[in-house]
């Protein structure tokens, strides 16, 4: 079957994206991409077909910015998608994000071909976009509006012919909330990492020099108050002044709204000598890093986003052996309390409870890693990918 993968970004670095492609690669179809052009130097495929839409980032960041209200970007995606599917005779779409969903059936219906619409909802998009700083502040609150989102959602979801979700709990949310769904099949596909491909990242060499001088906590993504790593910071500076000894590194690129408070937290007296910051690495080395790090961190604010499904970073320190220290947030509580691979905390108190018990005690921090990895083996040997690949079955 010819797949056209549809995605608002570069897709090279898109992870989920990547692994969905190599499981329909490997189940015979023949996959075709759309994505954009940011003028950047970009991978070569040998087994898929790339089509790129060339646009400045900053000019596609406005028609974001005005997405809610006006149809230019809609416009874009939609006549770029008609002669996606034209010129390579696609046979079935998969689109990825809430918001891409109405200028993909427009696509199709403008196309020569009747196809159905699989879309892939990489988060629950209504609470997503109500939590982004550079939507919800100042002037530009006015013009995203982000509140119509939740609205939009229902209308969105209908021009779907098949859905996936990264969790059963945010598949049952939607059902609950949108009986007009009932017919339309729900695919649950957590954020698993692909085996394969860290299996082949273990042979990579340590990027940077790291070597941690005492128990180290570890956050690895996106740095900004929405993902709770912000708020932790001054948790973590008041534990360290109590005399307790332990580093943090943090790797990943800082929301630009939250710039200039991550700075002045960094260069705080205490703080500045016992953590490592790495603005960027590429997930490759990411094996390398969990073999040097005692505790993985998931502070993810408990909301609607985050209840949606289980981040990727929590896998990947099952993958690790390392314990999870985490906030209660419905999808990812539900998989540690069933794995028992980590510590759970909602105040600060329990944070500093929990986080004590884990320096303290090795022989705890060693079971409950070998739990996690127990746990993220049984996922994968009971193939979690046969719901998504059952869509083009």
């Amino acid at each position: 079957m010819n797949i056209g993968i549809v995605v608002d970004n570069e897709f090279d670095n898109d992870h989920r994206v990547q692994k969905e492609i190599r499981l329909l690669l490997k189940e015979g179809h023949s996959i075709f991409v759309l994505c954009f052009d940011f003028n950047n130097d970009y991978k070569t495929y040998n087994n898929i077909k790339v089509t790129r839409i060339k646009i400045f980032k900053k000019f596609k960041d406005l028609l974001v910015l005005l997405h809610t209200n006006f149809s230019f970007y809609e416009l874009l995606w939609q006549k770029n998608i008609t002669n996606f599917i034209d010129k390579n005779k696609i046979e079935a779409l998969h689109v990825h994000d809430l918001y891409m969903a109405r200028a993909s059936k427009k696509g199709i219906n403008k196309s020569l071909y009747s196809i159905p619409l699989t879309l892939d909802l990489h988060e629950n998009y209504p609470a997503a976009i109500n939590s982004y700083l550079w939507a919800t502040k100042g002037w530009r609150k006015y013009v995203v509006q982000p509140k119509k989102w939740y609205a939009k959602e229902e209308e969105y979801l209908k021009y779907a012919d098949n859905l996936v979700v990264l969790s059963d709990s945010f598949k049952e949310s939607l059902k609950e909330r949108m009986p007009a769904l009932k017919n339309t099949p729900i695919y649950v596909h957590p954020n698993m990492p692909d085996f394969e491909s860290f299996q082949g990242f273990e042979k990579n060499d340590f990027p940077v020099e790291f070597e941690p001088p005492s128990p180290t906590l570890f956050y690895f993504g996106v740095v900004a108050k929405r993902r709770g790593i912000i708020e932790l910071l001054p948790w973590i500076i008041d534990i360290l002044e109590s005399g307790k000894q332990f580093h943090t590194l943090i790797i990943g690129p800082v929301d630009k709204a939250d710039r200039t408070r991550f700075q002045l937290l960094l260069n705080h007296t205490i703080l500045k000598n016992n953590i490592t910051y790495i603005p960027w690495s590429d997930v490759k080395y990411l094996p390398s890093y969990l073999k040097k790090i005692s505790i993985g961190l998931a502070p993810f604010e408990v909301n609607p986003q985050h209840d949606s499904g289980v981040a990727n970073k929590l896998f990947q320190y099952m993958y690790g052996e390392i314990p999870i220290l985490a906030t209660k947030s419905k999808a990812q509580k539900d998989l540690i309390e069933s794995a028992e691979c980590g510590l759970l905390y909602k105040t600060q108190n329990d944070f500093n409870e929990q986080l004590s018990k884990l320096l303290d005690n090795q022989k705890l921090r060693s079971q409950l890693g070998a739990n996690g990895k127990k746990k993220l083996l049984e996922l994968y040997n009971n193939n979690v990918d046969r719901q998504f690949l059952k869509i083009y079955r």
